[in-house]
């Protein structure tokens, strides 16, 4: 084998390692995000979703998934300060639906962050219906979480 023929191997293997790791890393999901977008899929009446927590060794509480990409990595606003504080949740109308913002947990009930819900506008809503409903989505969805370190880990 000549020095070129070694050098256009050894690119087409490297190329080849990038574009497998690169693929991997694009599809690859925290625990965090698979719970938002099977969230979002099983429940019709929710228009966004999104959970906020602090990653570990930092101070800064930030949106760790939602259903929409530019979101993620935001820094908490005071609806999410608040539901941390308070441990209630924050309930907003708005002119094309309910917005909620309500302290999460783990399993065992240990606090891990804030989940905020878009709910779609439907008729007969009251607030007592929408907290009502976030408490359904909040019981099904803290059941599946281990630890808050779960939520950041990839899923498999």
């Amino acid at each position: 084998m000549t020095v070129k023929s070694c050098i256009l191997a050894s690119s087409v293997v490297i190329c080849s390692l990038m574009m497998v790791c690169l693929s991997r890393a694009q599809s690859g999901k925290t625990h965090a995000q698979q719970l938002v977008d099977s969230t979002v899929k099983k429940n019709a009446d929710v228009a966004g979703l999104e959970i906020s927590a602090t990653p570990a060794g930092k101070t800064t509480c930030v949106t760790i998934a939602a259903t929409e990409a530019k979101d993620l990595g935001e820094k908490c606003d005071e609806d999410e300060f608040a539901a941390l504080k308070t441990g209630k949740p924050h309930v907003e109308k708005e002119a094309d639906g309910y917005d909620v913002t309500a302290p999460l947990h783990d399993a065992s009930g240990k606090l891990v962050g804030t989940i905020g819900i878009d709910f779609k506008l439907q008729s007969g809503q009251t607030v007592a219906s929408i907290l009502q409903r976030t408490s359904e989505i909040l019981k099904e969805l803290e059941q599946q979480i281990r630890s808050k370190e779960f939520l950041f880990q990839p899923a498999s």
